[in-house]
């Protein structure tokens, strides 16, 4: 009935029983009645804050204690691990080489850590963290692995324990570059992991909503943009659109910054190749670069068949400056 909030609560302190904090639904069995209640008013704000001190819980963060000192450098550092696609497996034998999840992690770690030391160089005074870009193998599990478009997969373990390594993963890594500068992480949606990368987004929200120097973007929006100084950088995985569109599309979707921005650029994935080209928006008008990263995870049975092999595997890292825009680029091979 109307009042079956008031009951519900006055059943609660009659049995001294403590009323949980925003509460969701109750179910209050008597000996005359029996009714099911639910909390009008409980807001999707106190929801998301539930779950969000449900996972700091979980993964137990009380307290960070890294505090990078601010730099006045001008200089952003960019460390581009794309297309890791944890959980992949492929058989030596088979394909040429070994690939599975442990791995995957380590050749992640080994990536991150030389880009690091290679751009130890540069004074820097803010991170940008692009993440996601096919960083799972697969989106879906049943009744095989998948992708999101429902492409089979041979994955190593099952998509729960795959997903938390993820989560640790990348939370290591914003972690260690959190002791560096303050880190801006963006979402960057893929082909074969679209709906895990927004949990995953979701989840480093949750892990890093009290860390002072650590932002979270995972807007869902496939396309994001950065802006240091006079330069402009696109991230996208690189599946949907077609090279020559994104200097068009940059200045479409990001009018202010592109007007403000001298030195403009795209970063992508998907190819598991380096690539890079200088596309322009008309005639004696400075390009876009767009430019098509490395992988470091080694080609499964069907790349293998498909003889899509022979690319240096890798990552790859970049250092921008507000004013002189891009001063160095650096690589970590894998041979």
């Amino acid at each position: 009935n109307s009042n079956g909030n008031d009951e519900f609560s006055k059943a609660l302190s009659d049995g001294n029983f403590a009323e949980p904090h925003d509460w969701k639904h109750g179910w209050l069995k008597t000996d005359n009645v029996s009714v099911f209640v639910r909390n009008a008013g409980l807001s999707i704000a106190a929801i998301k804050d539930g779950y969000i001190e449900a996972v700091k819980e979980a993964i137990g963060v009380v307290d960070w204690g890294i505090s990078s000192e601010p730099s006045s450098s001008d200089n952003l550092f960019v460390p581009c691990i794309f297309d890791l696609h944890l959980g992949k497996l492929a058989w030596g034998e088979e394909t040429g080489e070994d690939y599975d999840s442990k791995i995957a992690v380590r050749r992640f770690r080994m990536a991150l850590e030389d880009l690091i030391q290679k751009a130890e160089g540069h004074k820097i005074e803010q991170i940008l963290f692009p993440v996601g870009n096919d960083i799972y193998n697969s989106d879906k599990a049943k009744p095989f692995p998948q992708t999101t478009a429902g492409t089979p997969q041979m994955d190593d373990l099952r998509w729960q324990k795959l997903f938390r390594m993820g989560v640790q993963l990348i939370t290591e890594a914003v972690i260690r570059l959190s002791k560096i500068a303050p880190v801006d992480v963006k979402m960057v949606y893929s082909n074969h992991d679209h709906e895990r990368v927004f949990y995953l987004g979701e989840t480093l929200t949750a892990v890093f909503s009290a860390h002072k120097t650590v932002t979270i973007d995972n807007d869902p929006k496939v396309r994001k943009y950065y802006q240091w100084g006079k330069c402009l950088i696109g991230l996208a995985h690189g599946h949907n659109e077609k090279p020559n569109d994104l200097p068009l599309i940059m200045a479409q979707e990001s009018p202010e910054m592109w007007g403000s921005t001298l030195y403009r650029e795209w970063l992508l994935g998907h190819l598991h190749h380096r690539k890079t080209g200088l596309t322009e928006t008309a005639k004696d008008y400075r390009g876009v670069n767009v430019r098509f990263l490395t992988s470091p995870s080694a080609a499964d049975a069907w790349h293998y068949e498909k003889a899509f092999v022979g690319a240096i595997k890798g990552a790859e890292g970049f250092i921008y400056n507000k004013e002189r825009g891009i001063e160095n680029v650096m690589f970590h091979n894998i041979y």
